[in-house]
């Protein structure tokens, strides 16, 4: 691996590691989920990189993809089971973590965020280069099965390239019988989620994350120039270009922009989080958001 990309991909996961850090810090009972989503966006940017993605605040049953409108009146409340979840971008190299906070700290659901915490770092204990997958995904699964959740098996890890949050590669949350290896010279994230359901997520309604999903993208779209291939909220679309609510429109019409639904756990469930960002390297393995 090029010496400079690593250095940008080990920043990256510095920056992403201190601003999930700082959004633990601001969620508490009657917080506003806007302020510390622009809050913790804005540590990245003073910082002199970007966010990988808008910081995601998936509360109770919601695994994952929703984070604030530029409007947004949500407060958090006591007992909130939060799914924190972001990332840097250092010139297109990328970090992703999370963890998840239970509002208030009544530790109702203590054992369930332990789970998923856990189950990273039995991933973390047989990770190497070549490793099967499936390998990967018996640790986590294990893991949160001892204490008595269910993994959820339609979501799980994911490899990471440049400009690209989610490539090919899936890690899942158990045994899937996948015994392809990660390589060396790969960026992945490992992600276990633990549900008190039955370990299932569907699509719910959009969370108010964007994606660029067009064949081909103008590169004198303002949208693309800023945010090329990776994740975008709204609030930063306003920013951009004035009457950003056509634009939207007229790009979601034309299906050059797509929205990412939330995820949520059947039934009400409860679900906890845990992610890293690593590196895998013929001679070394580094947690990039450790």
């Amino acid at each position: 691996m090029d010496a400079a990309d690593k250095t940008r991909i080990l920043s990256a996961g510095k920056l992403g590691k201190a601003a999930l850090d700082f959004a633990l810090t601001m969620i508490e009972p009657g917080a506003l989920l806007l302020d510390v989503a622009e809050k913790t966006e804005n540590f990245i940017r003073q910082e002199g990189a970007q966010p990988s993605f808008p910081l995601n605040l998936s509360i109770n049953n919601e695994a994952a993809h929703y984070t604030p409108t530029p409007m947004d009146k949500k407060k958090f409340k006591t007992g909130d089971l939060v799914k924190v979840d972001i990332g840097a971008q250092v010139d297109g190299f990328i970090s992703d973590n999370a963890a998840t906070i239970e509002v208030g700290g009544k530790g109702e659901y203590s054992t369930l965020i332990d789970s998923s915490r856990e189950a990273l770092e039995a991933a973390l204990r047989v990770l190497r280069p070549n490793v099967p997958i499936n390998r990967i995904g018996k640790a986590i699964g294990d893991r949160i099965s001892a204490f008595g959740f269910k993994p959820v098996r339609n979501l799980g890890g994911h490899g990471i390239n440049r400009f690209d949050l989610h490539s090919r590669i899936f890690i899942p949350n158990y045994d899937d019988g996948n015994g392809a290896t990660i390589t060396p010279g790969s960026l992945i994230a490992i992600e276990p989620f633990a549900s008190t359901g039955i370990g299932m997520i569907h699509n719910g309604p959009g969370g108010n994350i964007y994606i660029m999903s067009g064949t081909k993208q103008d590169k004198r779209d303002p949208v693309f120039n800023a945010f090329n291939m990776l994740p975008f909220a709204e609030r930063w679309v306003a920013g951009l270009i004035p009457d950003h609510v056509n634009y939207m429109k007229n790009m979601m019409s034309r299906k050059q922009i797509s929205q990412f639904p939330v995820l949520k756990e059947h039934n009400g469930a409860m679900i906890s989080q845990a992610e890293h960002t690593i590196l895998v390297l013929s001679d070394e393995i580094i947690v990039t958001t450790r």
